[in-house]
């Protein structure tokens, strides 16, 4: 087992250890509002193999400096928080599901080789047209200048699940209203993405299957509540996560792959009722 990965079993013990101990002050809150979630993803290059289209069995290398970039968006956040005394408590955070655009961004060397179809064209008209030895380069620039033409595109759209157990710490007395807090906790993150119909059209090559394995790392909290009365309060807080995944894109004749390593920024501002 990895070093991360005890850590990471090892902080659920924790979670789970102080979550069952007893406490006069134990009461739970529920807490509803938004949150806006800036991904700060954008993945390694893409690698693999580019397909012609149209029916075409022929492929190329994919050239360096593709990737795609995951844009922010906004959701309604839920979390159920339980005290365990007066200053530590149990925090699950949840939310409705976001749906993620997903840019691609094409990189030079797919714009440099899209550039000279003209020339290219030219050469092979008067070198033996089909027979011209510069036909596969021809055949390989036109195919970049499609793929040059959906830069900035959004090619797919990914949604994630991603409940988060945080243990906090809050700071002052349980009396005061306002009651700044820490945590730390563990991210689980399930993906699943579909392609747009740019991003079947940028193949040109059949369906196009996407595939996002999970994640599971470490996550953090800042914050504030602010007592209202003894039931009601408003939050307000900012949060992140280590999170990675690998995606691999499948058409008919081609397939891509690429990581994705990023720590998204979380802004969330909700309503509680403690009970």
């Amino acid at each position: 087992m990895s070093t991360s990965a005890r850590s990471i079993f090892a902080l659920a013990a924790l979670l789970a250890a102080v979550s069952a101990q007893t406490a006069s002050a134990q009461s739970y809150t529920v807490k509803l509002g938004g949150a806006r979630i800036d991904p700060r993803a954008t993945s390694s290059d893409l690698k693999g193999t580019l397909p012609v289209g149209g029916g075409s069995a022929v492929s190329f290398a994919l050239p360096a400096g593709n990737q795609l970039e995951v844009q922010p968006k906004s959701t309604l956040i839920l979390s159920i928080e339980r005290a365990i005394n007066d200053h530590f408590s149990a925090e699950l955070v949840l939310g409705v599901p976001p749906k993620h655009d997903v840019k691609v961004r094409v990189g030079a060397p797919v714009k440099e080789s899209a550039s000279r179809v003209a020339q290219l064209t030219s050469v092979v008209a008067n070198t033996g047209g089909t027979s011209s030895p510069y036909y596969s380069s021809l055949v390989g620039a036109t195919v970049a200048q499609r793929v040059a033409s959906y830069d900035g595109a959004t090619v797919a759209t990914v949604k994630q699940i991603a409940p988060t157990l945080f243990l906090n710490y809050k700071f002052l007395d349980a009396g005061s209203a306002l009651r700044p807090y820490i945590g730390v906790g563990i991210n689980y993150t399930h993906f699943s993405s579909t392609a747009t119909t740019a991003g079947v059209d940028i193949y040109n090559d059949g369906p196009v299957r996407i595939s996002l394995t999970d994640s599971i790392g470490f996550a953090a909290q800042v914050g504030a509540s602010y007592q209202i009365d003894k039931n009601w309060s408003l939050n307000a807080g900012w949060s992140t996560a280590a999170v990675k995944n690998n995606i691999t894109i499948r058409t008919n004749h081609g397939e891509q792959t690429a990581t994705y390593r990023f720590h998204p920024s979380v802004f969330s501002a909700t309503v509680g009722y403690t009970f």
